[in-house]
């Protein structure tokens, strides 16, 4: 230890730095581990060498390395701190060379590719296995009938967090988006009708006029009229069947009186009420809600959406859980308003403060309607909420939203993934997001006749890092990713994914047509 100079004490010192901050920065409880280490080599040295040299040792190595790794942690958790970043927000993909790390998922994920390009069995996947690694909550918009579902059904299998899984063939679980205690006030009976309504009736903001308008306004006040009176005075009525098969069941004299016995409930449907005098008035109205519910007037439906199984806010310490909302292309018409009914009552559950991490992973987002969903993202991520939001194609934002809307929405979310395009004008949207970078130009002009005199001219013009080219060429896995101010094209491998679905509740159709008739009857039982 004699020879021990500065050169080695320096080298030693850089060498268990590095070893320091490695441990710090990627290690789970990195501090701990490290400092038991230098523990462990102190007792080794002291067990070797004379007390001394023991001495001399300390006072030259490891003292110094101690305090140089009680440093590096300080200054790691600082940066945390300063950050304001948790850790289970930031994200690690496994891709092809070097990890792909997301800083802050808080700021939300778009994801746009067409079909065919591996969104799901790449990203989305990489995903889920995050949410479930750090115990989130969350929703799980499952357009292609549990295409997601069985895939993330045995990721939670054996977890804190419990899986629940609602669709409408087979049965699983039963969920009630109004029932009373998600409907604390007014505002949010008026919403949740709202909401209902616009998916039924598919309309876009541009295709309306004031008469379509006035009629859709009318019917929306109707509907939150009879929620309201079910909940005020029949709470253990108050679900979606229950308020479709009394609207079915009264008459238009009926229906006022039934309204006018809740003074609330009158004044939400006063636009309904005070035109029950103009039989085309009342017609008008009265057709456009029957021709919206009559979708949704399903026995399965009725029966999904008759009891509260499963608590909405997901997020909640005291019953974490995750919910899979499985839709079916074939009847997305039926069961894409129900489903953005329950996806906005588990939005407004989530939204409170001091919550578990939670997620909203929406496939084919541009299939349902949520209120305001250009303010959804930048609201949730106040509430440790990460928004997910997975399309084909821009178009079909633009077709839904509005081009503006649209664009608003896409703009709130901070990380993009783009895949594989197939339209020209999607592919220039993407090219858009990159920086300008000078490429050098050649041009060589020639002389006519017979002259042999040509003039090269050299410049550079700005073009796009990435071409819109680059994106019709794209394979399946393969992204340009957008996070940060940074881009990267990266190749997701092909993940081996089991794949597990849990045994549904046996209900026969003779169970579901007892129970359409069983509400049918409990609301009969009012009027006797």
């Amino acid at each position: 230890m004699e020879g021990f100079g500065w050169i080695q004490l320096v080298m030693s010192l850089l060498i268990g730095g590095g070893i320091s901050y490695g441990t710090v920065r990627y290690v789970k409880y990195g501090f701990v581990w490290g400092f038991l280490g230098l523990v462990l080599l102190v007792l080794g040295t002291l067990m070797v060498l004379e007390m001394a040299l023991f001495l001399q040792t300390s006072l030259k190595l490891w003292l110094p390395l101690l305090f140089l790794h009680t440093v590096i942690y300080g200054l790691m958790e600082d940066t945390n701190e300063s950050s304001g970043t948790s850790r289970v927000f930031k994200v690690k993909l496994k891709v092809r060379g070097r990890p792909l790390v997301l800083g802050n998922i808080r700021r939300g994920v778009s994801v746009m590719a067409s079909a065919g390009s591996g969104k799901t069995e790449s990203v989305i996947y990489g995903f889920l296995g995050h949410f479930q690694k750090e115990g989130f909550s969350g929703i799980i918009h499952d357009y292609k009938d549990f295409e997601i579902t069985e895939m993330a059904c045995p990721l939670w299998e054996d977890t804190k967090v419990p899986f629940h899984i609602v669709s409408f063939g087979p049965i699983y679980n039963r969920v009630n988006p109004i029932a009373p205690r998600y409907l604390p006030d007014e505002e949010s009976v008026h919403e949740v009708s709202r909401v209902l309504l616009e998916n039924l009736l598919e309309h876009r903001d541009s295709d309306e006029n004031s008469t379509s308008r006035f009629f859709k306004d009318a019917a929306e006040g109707l509907i939150s009229g009879l929620v309201w009176r079910l909940k005020s005075d029949y709470p253990d009525y108050c679900t979606l069947p229950h308020m479709m098969a009394l609207y079915q069941q009264l008459g238009t004299k009926s229906l006022v009186k039934f309204l006018r016995g809740n003074i609330t409930s009158r004044a939400m449907a006063d636009a309904f009420i005070s035109g029950s005098g103009s039989e085309r008035q009342t017609a008008g109205v009265l057709s456009t809600l029957a021709n919206a519910i009559k979708k949704i007037s399903t026995r399965k439906i009725f029966t999904v959406l008759s009891a509260d199984e499963i608590p909405l806010d997901i997020n909640n310490p005291e019953n974490p859980a995750v919910i899979a909302l499985v839709n079916n292309p074939q009847k997305d018409a039926s069961l894409s308003p129900v489903i953005a009914t329950i996806i906005h009552t588990i939005s407004k559950q989530m939204s409170r403060r001091h919550r578990k991490p939670s997620f909203m992973l929406l496939e084919e987002a541009s299939t349902l309607r949520l209120l305001n969903m250009h303010r959804i993202p930048a609201t949730l991520r106040s509430y440790d909420i990460v928004s997910v939001y997975v399309l084909q194609d821009k178009i079909q934002n633009d077709m839904m939203y509005g081009e503006k809307a649209s664009k608003a929405i896409l703009s709130n979310l901070s990380y993009q993934f783009f895949g594989k395009v197939n339209d020209p004008d999607t592919a220039k949207y993407y090219e858009r997001f990159f920086e300008l970078v000078k490429m050098p130009t050649r041009s060589v002009s020639k002389s006519s006749g017979l002259s042999l005199e040509r003039r090269i001219t050299e410049g550079e013009k700005e073009v796009s890092k990435r071409r819109a080219d680059v994106f019709f060429r794209l394979r399946q896995g393969e992204f340009v990713v957008f996070a940060d101010g940074k881009d990267r094209k990266v190749r997701f491998p092909k993940p081996g994914i089991s794949r597990k679905l849990p045994k549904p509740i046996e209900v026969s159709e003779k169970d579901m047509e007892q129970h359409y008739l069983k509400v049918h009857r409990e609301i009969k039982s009012i009027f006797q």
